[in-house]
């Protein structure tokens, strides 16, 4: 929201590379008038050819400026837009249903077309949609005002190129502050910190996903389908394990993929049955599920967080310094590991046996595993796990342990449970 500041900070903006006040600021009692030019500026833009052919962008921008002039930013929540712009039910699943998140990506896209073209506004403003959030921001555009000077008497002409050299020197300097100020970074998130190693590595990203262990099916039908009774011979099943991915897999795979697209770091995806040791060794690795990805087990074995099977029906967390029963588990029930929880296990570490960073994201169910999927993807949620972190943390080994409450097949954002730095 545009807020009025003591001593503004100034940053440059993004599209059309202008010096602007920055109005984010909170604390400050937001003013009538620059709502009215806000409001006023918003219409600009819808009224542009990049939004007047969108309905929808058009109806999201809308909404999320108007409730943000109203200071009710705290409430434009994915749900929530999803209700109000977009006509979707209040329980309806936001990780099967990105409607949202598509149109914001959108938005933003075609913000960035709109000041790439139209240059610097009339009234300096510019709306911006930031990654990571629904809430916008408007800043104020800082144009330079250039002075006028008087024709100079002859006479004066030792002087005049004096002052010439003086204001050369200092137009000089501005430029190279307003140059440092480019050159700054806008400030790194600390989900970009934990995946800082595998960003900055100079090769792909070796993403491996689980894979089912169990599933067959025919390789031929029986003679007579139309025989209730008929049979397939055992021989004849042909094992399913590098045909298919677990829901939750699926979608932690298509969250972390996203983030490292976005980015601009090139990947590439393997199943974890045919994935051999040889393709870990030398690239950044994501590993994806836990008790159907061996590596994610042989990864985090030795570790104080582990997942491990206690038997046949109970798998869990298991923490090397509480040295009990397992505090975090899942049993399994008549319908397989299906629960109203589910816990995962979130690792990073520098790997001495393939040389470089691994990250694995594996939930004991597959909910666990989208849980997981999510936190390493949402900053908001990131952040969570850093309550009680070390100030270098960021150049550490990490292992997180989630919960997540599952109701009606649809679980709820992960929550932190435990962290350990080392």
């Amino acid at each position: 929201m545009i807020r009025r500041q003591i001593a503004a900070d100034y940053v440059v903006d993004p599209y059309s590379g202008v010096e602007c006040e920055n109005m984010g600021d909170s604390g400050e009692a937001l003013l009538a008038a620059s709502r009215h030019e806000v409001r006023a500026h918003l219409e600009q833009v819808l009224a542009s050819p990049h939004f007047r052919h969108s309905r929808r962008c058009s109806a999201l921008l809308r909404y999320a400026v108007e409730q943000s002039l109203d200071n009710q930013g705290e409430f434009i929540k994915e749900r929530t837009l999803g209700q109000a712009v977009f006509d979707r039910e209040p329980g309806y699943d936001t990780n099967q249903d990105a409607v949202v998140r598509n149109a914001a990506a959108e938005v933003r896209k075609r913000l960035a077309q709109y000041y790439q073209e139209a240059g610097p506004a009339a009234n300096g403003l510019r709306i911006e949609l930031p990654l990571g959030t629904y809430v916008p921001e408007f800043r104020t555009a800082v144009l330079p005002v250039t002075p006028k000077v008087d024709p100079p008497a002859a006479r004066y002409t030792p002087w005049l190129i004096l002052a010439l050299g003086i204001a050369t020197v200092v137009s000089l300097a501005g430029w190279l502050a307003t140059a440092a100020r480019n050159s700054a970074r806008r400030p790194v998130t600390e989900l970009e910190q934990f995946w800082a190693p595998v960003l900055a590595a100079d090769s792909p990203v070796q993403i491996c996903v689980g894979q089912s262990r169990m599933g067959y099916y025919p390789d031929r039908s029986p003679d007579d389908m139309t025989d209730p009774k008929a049979t397939v011979l055992l021989s004849s099943l042909v094992p399913l394990r590098d045909r298919f991915l677990w829901y939750g897999d699926a979608v932690a795979m298509a969250h972390i993929s996203g983030y490292l697209a976005a980015h601009d770091k090139p990947y590439r995806l393997r199943g974890s049955q045919v994935t051999r040791y040889a393709e870990l060794q030398g690239n950044p690795v994501v590993l994806i599920g836990a008790f159907n990805n061996d590596w994610t087990i042989r990864l985090t074995q030795d570790l104080r967080f582990s997942l491990v099977n206690s038997g046949p029906t109970i798998r869990g967390v298991r923490d090397r310094e509480r040295d009990e029963d397992l505090t975090w588990r899942v049993t399994r029930g008549p319908q397989g590991w299906v629960t109203d929880e589910d816990y995962a296990l979130v690792t990073r570490i520098a790997d001495p046996r393939t040389g470089r960073t691994v990250i694995s994201a594996g939930g004991i169910a597959m909910y666990g595993t989208l849980a997981a999927g999510d936190f390493l993807t949402r900053p908001e949620q990131f952040r969570e796990a850093l309550r009680e972190a070390p100030r270098d943390w960021a150049r550490k080994n990490i292992q997180v342990v989630l919960e997540t409450k599952v109701a009606d097949g649809t679980p709820s954002p992960p929550h932190v449970l435990a962290a350990h730095f080392w």
